[in-house]
């Protein structure tokens, strides 16, 4: 009985629903990445053991060596939904173009971050493209400066329309109106997360690894939380 009601526990069904899935389980290796970045930081800090210390660092190499595997062809995705964007000719041209650049950003991002996977792989020579991972890093600036760019003008477009309406009838409108503004200033702080970590890789900030891995463990408990939400 105990086991029956553990198997057909809706919680335990959504669960195993949630892992059956691509993009989830590689949001899961990149929490986990992300963490492991942030406790080998941790425990040189402390002064642990050098053995717990490379633990963390090589736990944070397989984690992301696994997600570059699992983010293979993910680019047509971007690619399918930046032409979308593009065909769509009723939506704001701001959040248009933005879309479109943010896409292309990834979908530039993911594919030079393959090639980074082959390298690992031993399918393509280590010594070859040496700056690869700088052009994928600054394809994905790219992708989040857009994001930030289309979630400022979410916010400043809802701002307004909230302030214009007054009517006691509107109330239901204004409800919904700062939901939207409440998940945009959401994606803002997300995608200024995610610039801070890429500002990192392109040493034009220069903060420690923990900072980068916590700001990591933020931006990835924020993707989980959404898919899990989005799961039935």
């Amino acid at each position: 009985m105990v086991a029956d009601t553990l198997v057909y526990h809706p919680t335990v069904t959504k669960l195993i629903t949630f892992i059956d899935s691509t993009p989830k389980r590689e949001k899961s290796f990149r929490l986990l990445a992300y963490l492991s970045r942030f406790l080998a930081f941790y425990a040189e800090r402390k002064g642990y053991s050098l053995e717990t210390i490379k633990l963390f660092a090589n736990l944070k190499q397989h984690f992301t060596f696994i997600r570059k595997g699992l983010r293979f062809l993910k680019p047509l995705n971007h690619l399918q939904a930046a032409s979308k964007f593009y065909d769509n000719k009723l939506l704001d041209p701001v959040l248009q173009s933005t879309s479109i650049i943010s896409n292309l950003g990834y979908a530039g991002y993911l594919t030079l971050d393959s090639i980074t996977w082959f390298k690992m792989l031993g399918i393509i020579d280590t010594k070859k493209f040496p700056t690869v991972s700088k052009w994928a890093s600054r394809f994905w600036l790219l992708a989040l400066l857009a994001g930030i760019v289309n979630s400022l003008h979410i916010i400043t477009s809802l701002t307004s329309q909230k302030s214009s309406t007054k009517d006691e009838d509107e109330k239901v409108d204004t409800k919904a109106i700062e939901s939207k503004l409440y998940k945009a200033k959401r994606k803002l702080v997300w995608h200024l997360l995610d610039s801070f970590i890429c500002l990192n890789t392109l040493d034009i900030l220069h903060f420690t690894e923990g900072d980068i891995g916590l700001a990591g463990i933020i931006t990835s408990v924020m993707g989980l939380k959404d898919l899990w939400e989005s799961t039935p």
